[in-house]
Order: structure tokens, then C-alpha cells, then sequence
């Protein structure tokens, strides 16, 4: 479950990461396309890896309500510094936490 986890936030690491470079060299297509990508994969990860995530969840509800304010606004510039410096970094610490927490967990078949 836990490598799961860690792979599907290492590829939300990289759709993020896509996403902002798509819109930093101006193709707005492929970033709304990859914008999409993350919230998609955002909404997956929450629905299917709730448990691992409720110590970040207002961490995460804070990012998403700022993301929202922006695409209100249409603010592109905002939505990019919050992919970037936010929810990546968010991420980014969750898929640690995931893999620190693999490590440090008893292993099957091992007794003590």
C-alpha cells in the first residue's frame, strides 16, 4: 500500500512539475492540459489514500482554496507560484512522509 502511495505522488510530483514548465515556456495548452492532470490525480490521491492524508488535510484544503481564488481570477501567474511553491513542496513532504514511514514499519514475516 505505502509503495503505492509514494509512486502515485511521485508522479503527481511530476505532472505538477510539467504543468508549471509547460506554463513558464508559454504553452498554455499543454498547461491547462496538465493543470487538469493534477487536479485529476489530486482528487484520486485524496479519494484513495484518505487515511494517509488526514494530518495534512488542512494543509491541503488551504492550498486548494487558494488555487481556487486564482482560477476565479484568472489569475495564471497565482495558480503557478501556488503549484510551485506550494502544493509541489506539500507533495513533495507527504511522498517523504509516505517513504519514511514504509521504512520505519515492521516487516512481514520477521519476529522478534
Amino acid at each position: 500500500m505505502e509503495d503505492n502511495i509514494v509512486q502515485e505522488l511521485e508522479r503527481l510530483e511530476h505532472i505538477i512539475a510539467s504543468c508549471i514548465v509547460n506554463w513558464k515556456q508559454g504553452n498554455d495548452t499543454g498547461c491547462y492540459e496538465e493543470f487538469i492532470r493534477t487536479l485529476e490525480h489530486l482528487e484520486l490521491m485524496v479519494d484513495f489514500h484518505f487515511n494517509s492524508l488526514m494530518e495534512r488535510k488542512e494543509g491541503l484544503l488551504s492550498i486548494v482554496k487558494e488555487l481556487y481564488q486564482y482560477v476565479w481570477n484568472k489569475d495564471m501567474i497565482g495558480i503557478v507560484d501556488v503549484l510551485e511553491y506550494e502544493l509541489k513542496p506539500f507533495i513533495y513532504e507527504w511522498r517523504q512522509s509516505c517513504e519514511m514511514a514504509r521504512q520505519t514499519a515492521p516487516k512481514e514475516g520477521w519476529t522478534d
